[in-house]
C-alpha cells in the first residue's frame, strides 16, 4: 500500500513538473481609465519620454533648488522617476519651438515628497532650453525624522 503510494506521488509530481497548460480563459477584469493609458514599459513613445524627461532633468533640479532653497536647508532631488509629463505642443503649430509641461514631485531621503511643481519648459532649434514659468502647486509634511532640514515653512 505504501509503495502504490508513493508511485501514485512521484507520477504526479512528475506529470505537474512536465504538463504545459495550453488551454486559455477569458480574462474579465476591468481595467481603469489609468491602467489603460499607461503604456507598456518599452514603448516607444515610453522611450521618447524617458529621453525628454532626462534631458530636462538639469534645467528643473536648478529651478526647483532656487525655489527650495528658501525653505529647505537640504536641497530635493529630481529623479525621472518623479516628473510626470503633462503636455508637450509645438508654438504656432509647426517648426522646432516646442513648448512641455511637466510635474515634479522633488523628495528628500528615501522618496519623501516635498512637494509638487508645474514647470513649463521651452525648446527650439540647436539646443535652446529656455524655463517659461515655474509654478509651486502643494507642499507636503516631512516626517519627523527630517523636520529637521525645514528653515520656514513653505
Amino acid at each position: 500500500m505504501k509503495k502504490l503510494i508513493l508511485l501514485l506521488i512521484f507520477v504526479l509530481s512528475l506529470t505537474s513538473v512536465f504538463y504545459k497548460d495550453n488551454s486559455f480563459a477569458i480574462e474579465t477584469k476591468q481595467y481603469s481609465k489609468e491602467e489603460i493609458s499607461k503604456l507598456p514599459e518599452d514603448s516607444k513613445e515610453k522611450r521618447y519620454q524617458d529621453v525628454i524627461i532626462c534631458l530636462f532633468i538639469p534645467y528643473m533640479q536648478k529651478e526647483v533648488n532656487n525655489y527650495y532653497q528658501e525653505y529647505l536647508t537640504e536641497m530635493p532631488i529630481v529623479f525621472p522617476d518623479s516628473v510626470d509629463i503633462v503636455n508637450i505642443k509645438r508654438e504656432s503649430g509647426f517648426g522646432y519651438l516646442i513648448q512641455s509641461e511637466l510635474i515634479v514631485h522633488p523628495f528628500v531621503g528615501p522618496y519623501n515628497t516635498v512637494g509638487d511643481d508645474r514647470i513649463i519648459i521651452e525648446t527650439g532649434a540647436y539646443g535652446s532650453v529656455k524655463i517659461i514659468k515655474f509654478e509651486h502647486l502643494k507642499s507636503y509634511e516631512l516626517p519627523w525624522n527630517w523636520k529637521h532640514i525645514i528653515k520656514k515653512a513653505y
